[in-house]
């Protein structure tokens, strides 16, 4: 290993690759997936975005490796989270391009010296089960999975204090919670303007659904055309990813989506 990387990790922690980009992963918590990726392929460019709740990272180098923010501030309220965010940030060589900073996303606001003013986006994987259910031992993974430090609606409102008027926030989000999401969206001036259905494949129910919200937007919800990730099983047991899928991952992009404020909201985009 070179001596510059192992200088950054701690016992037991390894490299995981993401595209361009390494994530520390201590073996604790929730690997990064197929939602983080998504998310970052359905935010469009923006001078300064904030991720609320970044973990180790991955959204924020994502957007910033491909090209998609001039700077990213993450917000992890997990110190060893955090921690392992911050060195990745000197891993990928995006000093300048990234910052992370440990604090709770409830008590967020653009004045704060160390936020530094307001955001053109917002991005948030944020917790999508709002009751303790079945707990884990792993108690990093437990709060990834369940509203243990803030639910969705205290998401919407810190991305609230954040955005500039007519500011986007995009959430990566269970289908089944999707009213929760609306309902939270609107009690703080979001309003909904595009969704997009995630679906294993043709034969499946969705799985995840991403949303775009504006601060400020008018009324008017654009559904876009599902997402397959794979095509049909052949009974093989291999998965094969689908053409449009295998592009959104070379490129972190759905680069034929309309951008917010479709069905004739023109002075939303």
């Amino acid at each position: 290993m070179d001596s510059d990387i192992g200088a950054l990790l701690r016992e037991g922690e390894k490299l995981s690759a993401a595209g361009k980009i390494n994530i520390i992963d201590s073996g604790a918590g929730l690997s990064w997936g197929t939602d983080a990726w998504l998310l970052a392929s359905f935010v469009r460019p923006a001078a300064r975005i904030c991720e609320l709740g970044c973990g180790t990272g991955v959204i924020s180098f994502l957007l910033a490796a491909y090209g998609k923010s001039g700077f990213t501030l993450a917000a992890e309220l997990r110190r060893e989270s955090a921690d392992a965010a911050s060195r990745g940030v000197k891993l990928n060589r995006l000093d300048g391009l990234v910052k992370v900073v440990n604090r709770d996303i409830r008590t967020l606001k653009h004045t704060d010296d160390d936020i530094g003013g307001r955001f053109g986006a917002v991005v948030a994987n944020p917790p999508y089960i709002s009751h303790p259910g079945t707990r884990s031992s792993d108690t990093v993974a437990d709060d990834a999975r369940h509203e243990n430090h803030g639910g969705i609606d205290d998401f919407c409102a810190a991305a609230a204090r954040l955005l500039n008027y007519r500011g986007s926030f995009y959430c990566v989000f269970r289908p089944g919670r999707l009213p929760d999401l609306f309902a939270a969206m609107r009690e703080s001036s979001i309003e909904p303007k595009r969704m997009m259905m995630i679906y294993p494949d043709t034969r499946s129910a969705p799985t995840l659904v991403l949303t775009e919200g504006l601060l400020g937007g008018a009324p008017g919800l654009e559904a876009l055309p599902p997402f397959f990730i794979f095509e049909v099983p052949d009974g093989s047991g291999r998965r094969t990813m689908t053409e449009k899928a295998a592009s959104v991952y070379e490129t972190l992009s759905f680069s034929d989506i309309k951008k917010a404020g479709g069905n004739g909201n023109a002075g939303d985009a």
